[in-house]
């Protein structure tokens, strides 16, 4: 499947977590790909403790589906904003450093510019609004069995809200796939 083009619908929750991972064997991550400024912001193998949210590759993925994201810049920043907002407060002081790091120091591809931004804000927004679990203390391989549908209602993932918010953004920006394609 084209990496471009892959995320699990938000209206498609019957399909378990672990089938839903197979569906991104042929262009997943590994650990080795990451660039390392990413890895050192993102993983928790390097966690200073200064960013909230830190998740390894497999949980990151996870979160995606249960999302209902892609793997585009678009869907990273709400995906990575959502993780963080899940933690529980952020300050708007590691937010803006969060930015800061992704504009000017993440590699080509990776960084976040102004709708990006946008997103990601929005993202740690409403994931303060639904209070989900803290996301990045879940073991996903303890749920591969778990149909998608019911770990986003065990995990207080609001798909009403979600969807809400994914309309909103399909119409924020119209010349966006990954935005086009959420609903």
């Amino acid at each position: 499947m084209d990496p471009d083009q892959w995320h699990i619908p938000i209206a498609n929750g019957s399909i378990s977590l672990s089938q839903a991972i197979k569906t991104m064997d042929t262009f997943k991550l590994q650990p080795g790909d990451v660039p390392l400024i990413i890895q050192l912001v993102e993983n928790p193998k390097y966690d200073i403790g200064f960013f909230p949210g830190c998740v390894d590759l497999f949980a990151h993925d996870c979160i995606h589906i249960l999302l209902g994201r892609g793997v585009l810049v678009k869907d990273e920043a709400f995906v990575i904003g959502f993780t963080m907002g899940s933690v529980g407060r952020v300050s708007y002081f590691k937010r803006n450093l969060f930015l800061f790091v992704t504009r000017h120091l993440y590699p080509a591809g990776y960084e976040f510019f102004d709708d990006e931004a946008a997103i990601y804000e929005d993202a740690v927004k409403i994931a303060s609004i639904m209070k989900p679990i803290n996301l990045s203390k879940i073991n996903f391989k303890e749920y591969l069995d778990y149909s998608v549908d019911e770990l986003r209602s065990k995990f207080n993932i609001n798909v009403d809200l979600l969807e809400s918010y994914y309309k909103m953004e399909k119409q924020r920006y119209p010349r966006s796939p990954e935005c086009q394609r959420l609903i």
